[in-house]
Parts: structure tokens; C-alpha cells; sequence
């Protein structure tokens, strides 16, 4: 037999405390049931609760495998903030590496990568070295190297979307 503590600590009384309506109350509770774990993000003050659950095995196809997960948005524009407010030119230089990407016809092409925005971030072009040295370290970039000249990126993996 639970205690009290431990009842109202239980994912589905701390559901209770927040202020949802009863098909969200029971969407969410009906994920817990099933298997999910719940969290609380927090975003400007408020708390907003989360159910975090697998994808049943029926619902994935034969050339989909678990290690791949589906397309999420990226907030490009936050991640610049952030990398600016923690002063990681490596944040700075994952998210122009997700802009451009995105922006190139041929995804398998190199890209340019220029300085111009991380010197408007507040970043040096050595931060830049370092953090594409970095990436090229872990295998998830190639760099060719030019005298005077933007480097040119092949995103080999991470970043990839399909490659």
C-alpha cells in the first residue's frame, strides 16, 4: 500500500495540480497509462506539463527504425540567441551550419561558411576554427580549408536529414 507522499508524488496526481481542461487531463493520462514518463518544462514562468512516450511498434514502418526520430522544428533564430547569451561559438556555428544546410539545392554539396555572422554575434573567426575543427573531430563535418577564403563544409552526419 502507497503513502500519501508517495500517491501525490505519482506522475498522475502531480497531472491533477495543473490547470487543464478534461481532454487534455485524459490524453495525458492515458500516456502515462501506456508508458510514458512525465516532465515539467518551464518557459517564461509558467510550467507546462510533458508526456514523454515511445512510438508503439505498429505505428512504424519497415524502412523506419527506432534510432531515427521524425522532423522536429528548429528554431533557428533562439539557438543565435542562446549561443550569444552562453557565448558558445559552437551553438553559433551548429545553427548557421542547420541554416545553410537547409538552404543549399544539393544537400550533399560543400557549403561556405563565411564569418560575417558570427562576427555579429560577438564571435572571432578563430571561436569559428575551433568549433568546425570540433564538429570535424567527431565525424560530423568535413572541412577543406582555403588561404584567405570561407572553409567549405560537407556535413557528413547530424545534420543530414536523409543523407
Amino acid at each position: 500500500m502507497k503513502s500519501k507522499s508517495e500517491i501525490s508524488n505519482s506522475p498522475l496526481a502531480q497531472l491533477e495540480a495543473f490547470n487543464l481542461n478534461p481532454t487534455q487531463l485524459k490524453k495525458l493520462k492515458d500516456a502515462l497509462r501506456r508508458g510514458g514518463r512525465l516532465e515539467v518544462w518551464s518557459q517564461d514562468g509558467k510550467e507546462y506539463p510533458m508526456v514523454i512516450s515511445k512510438i508503439p511498434d505498429h505505428r512504424i514502418s519497415n524502412h523506419q527504425t527506432l534510432e531515427k526520430y521524425k522532423w522536429t522544428g528548429y528554431d533557428y533564430r533562439e539557438q543565435l540567441k542562446l549561443a550569444k547569451q552562453t557565448r558558445n561559438a559552437l551553438l553559433a556555428v551548429l545553427a548557421e551550419l542547420h541554416r545553410l544546410h537547409f538552404q543549399a539545392w544539393n544537400k550533399k554539396e560543400p557549403v561556405r561558411f563565411g564569418n560575417s555572422l558570427l562576427r555579429s554575434l560577438g564571435f572571432s573567426h578563430h571561436e569559428k576554427i575551433r568549433a568546425l575543427e570540433a564538429l570535424e573531430r567527431t565525424g560530423w563535418i568535413t572541412v577543406k580549408w582555403h588561404k584567405r577564403k570561407a572553409p567549405q563544409v560537407t556535413i557528413k552526419r547530424g545534420l543530414s536529414h536523409g543523407l
